[in-house]
Order: C-alpha cells, then structure tokens, then sequence
C-alpha cells in the first residue's frame, strides 16, 4: 500500500461520514419544517396545542367548564324564580 491508497481510503471514509451527517441534518431540518404549521394549523382549527392536551390538563378544563355551566344554571333558575314572582306580583 503506498500513500495514496491511505490518502483516498482517508477521504472516502470523510466523505462517507460526511454524507451520513447530512442526511441526518436534511431529516432533522424537514421534520421540523413541515411540524410547524402542523402545530400552527392544529392550534387554529382545534383550539389547543398538541403539548397542551395532557389527560391532567384536559381533566382540569372540563372541570372549569362544568363548573361554569353549574354557575350558568343556577343563575338561570335565580332568574326564572324571580320572573315568576314577578308574573305573580303583576297579576294580583
């Protein structure tokens, strides 16, 4: 073996490193490119982030939610209670 079979044997295992570390770079970089506005257009049209969506997380709003509609229901029974007394006033 002379030194140029060493020299091309050096530069094609460079060369062979090199392409197999681009090729990861282009997947990382084309994963992220097309996750973005999956995340964006996920976030627009459903309203939550992917990340948000955690069982913790989801049970806690629907908890939120539920207590609204209670809040929301019983005002709404205050507010029948007291047109009915009024109906009643006014028809005597």
């Amino acid at each position: 073996m002379d030194i140029v079979d060493i020299a091309l044997s050096v530069v094609l295992v460079a060369s062979i490193l090199f392409l197999v570390y681009e090729l990861r770079r282009f997947r990382v970089l084309h994963a992220k490119k097309y996750e973005l506005p999956t995340e964006k257009i996920w976030e627009k049209f459903v309203g939550v982030r992917p990340e948000d969506m955690a069982d913790s997380d989801l049970t806690t709003k629907v908890q939120k939610i539920e207590g609204k509609l209670d809040r929301i229901h019983e005002d709404f029974e205050k507010q029948r209670k007291l047109t009915l007394k009024l109906i009643e006033e006014l028809g005597k």
